[in-house]
């Protein structure tokens, strides 16, 4: 027998069974875990090989893996041209877009232009009248000024025809008042006589 009975085992069922059968009993179960055994490896060769088998089947082959390989690659193709016409698409109405903008932005910058240009009109006749009402004012001073002048020197002509006459009258009136004073006041004769000989 090999070890797969303990002795202790062996020797209760000798106690109970008796040597003989005891050794039988022994053999008996020996066997019987032998073949367990054997089925058990058995089934366990038979599981490995189910296991592969599905594995097998699960896993790709390498024609599997080719075939995928080429489906993938078509589909790269077919997605890099979608995307290529997306973008020529897309090109295009940036294209349309930008001239449709172009456009605006000429046309807006025609009219900002007409505008301008009617302003510097609108300006220049501005300054034309602004110039000939300077020029008008500037003659009317002008004038105003010969005006003003002439009527400055002609009452200046006057003052100055006013002054030699009060002066002429002052001068009458003074000697009038000096001989007056003279020939009524003596003390004043004799004081006029005192200051031309201390004047001599």
């Amino acid at each position: 027998m090999g070890n797969v009975i303990k002795v202790e085992t062996l020797q209760f069922f000798e106690d109970r069974l008796g040597k003989e059968e005891g050794r039988k009993v022994a053999e008996v179960l020996e066997r019987a875990y032998e073949e367990m055994e054997k089925k058990a490896e058995s089934l366990a060769i038979q599981k490995k090989l189910e296991l592969k088998d599905e594995l097998t089947k699960e896993l790709a082959t390498k024609e599997d893996i080719a075939r995928l390989e080429g489906m993938i690659q078509t589909e790269v193709v077919r997605l890099e041209g979608m995307i290529q016409t997306e973008v020529v698409r897309l090109e295009g109405m940036i294209k349309s877009e930008v001239s449709r903008l172009e456009g605006l932005i000429k046309s807006e910058g025609a009219r900002i232009d007409g505008k301008i240009m009617s302003l510097e009109e609108r300006i220049n006749r501005l300054e034309d009248k602004i110039n000939s009402e300077i020029k008008r004012l500037e003659e009317m001073i002008k004038s105003e000024t010969s005006i003003l002048e002439e009527k400055i020197e002609t009452e200046t002509q006057k003052i100055a025809k006013d002054i030699i006459r009060l002066e002429k009258k002052t001068t009458i009136m003074f000697g009038m008042l000096f001989f007056v004073v003279i020939f009524l006041n003596q003390n004043a004769l004799e004081l006029i006589i005192k200051i031309i000989q201390l004047v001599r």
